[in-house]
């Protein structure tokens, strides 16, 4: 579900506006005694998974487009209809596996070309009932990135390699971006919360959680803190210490466009 980008607002939020968006966003706290002991040192569990790649950080340069296209069939959505008929795939030109990301809902849909020459592309997206086209090269023993952004659920990727005269289908891939990062909280007592952070999706993502207040003249400001949830993995859990003053905490996942989550309440 989408919805509307929040995210560059609530580092201005005053805790009066997090208690008033919090009505909607979430429920005032409630004692909290599950057994659950407070931390002494380490504030945060669970696994973090950063990708390989940064988003952004290697999108493929687009080149002119060189000619026509032998297009595979594929029906509405961009699912393959049928084998193609073509003399057969492109040798040693081949998909790695995708990435997919919540920031600006990026997919990278690599290619590494295991040859001693250049290889000109083009790569076809399909998702959400339309296409996007990308014209690029990868050089010899290298992989480039094709970027393609605002992909949102299903998407059926397929690769093309110049031949000298049109390009040539060489292979195709399925995959989804999701990008969904569900917040609750687990403890909430004795001038202490915790957050449960955990990525439902597929998507890699960076989740933001800053504690608006106490401010840092009370002593218990937690500040900014970054994780980095699993896709489709386990939850981590972050705590914060808010000592016994109204508490405002609010945790976004970086550069996408889901609502931010609020919590607030008086320990």
């Amino acid at each position: 579900m989408k919805h509307l980008r929040l995210r560059n607002l609530v580092g201005g939020l005053t805790l009066g506006a997090v208690l008033l968006l919090s009505s909607a966003g979430s429920v005032l706290a409630a004692p909290n005694q599950d057994g659950t002991t407070p931390p002494k040192t380490n504030t945060v569990s669970g696994p973090q998974s950063k990708p390989t790649v940064e988003p952004g950080s290697k999108d493929a340069k687009q080149t002119d487009r060189l000619g026509s296209t032998n297009l595979v069939k594929t029906d509405a959505a961009g699912k393959l209809q049928a084998a193609p008929t073509l003399a057969g795939s492109v040798a040693n030109v081949d998909f790695q596996t995708p990435y997919n990301y919540c920031w600006k809902n990026l997919v990278y849909a690599p290619v590494y070309n295991s040859t001693s020459t250049t290889k000109y592309l083009q790569v076809r997206v399909y998702n959400q009932g339309t296409y996007h086209d990308i014209y690029t090269s990868v050089g010899a023993y290298s992989t480039a990135y094709p970027a393609f952004y605002g992909i949102d659920g299903d998407y059926y990727a397929y690769l093309y390699v110049w031949n000298g005269s049109y390009y040539q289908y060489d292979e195709y891939l399925s995959n989804k971006n999701v990008c969904k990062v569900d917040v609750t909280r687990t403890y909430n007592y004795s001038g202490w919360v915790q957050l449960k952070i955990q990525n439902t999706g597929t998507a890699y993502a960076t989740q933001v959680s800053t504690e608006l207040a106490p401010y840092p003249g009370s002593g218990t400001y937690t500040g900014t803190q970054y994780d980095y949830p699993t896709p489709g993995g386990a939850a981590i859990y972050r705590w914060f210490y808010v000592g016994t003053s109204p508490y405002g905490i609010v945790s976004s996942t970086y550069g996408s466009f889901n609502s931010p989550y609020l919590f607030s309440g008086d320990l």
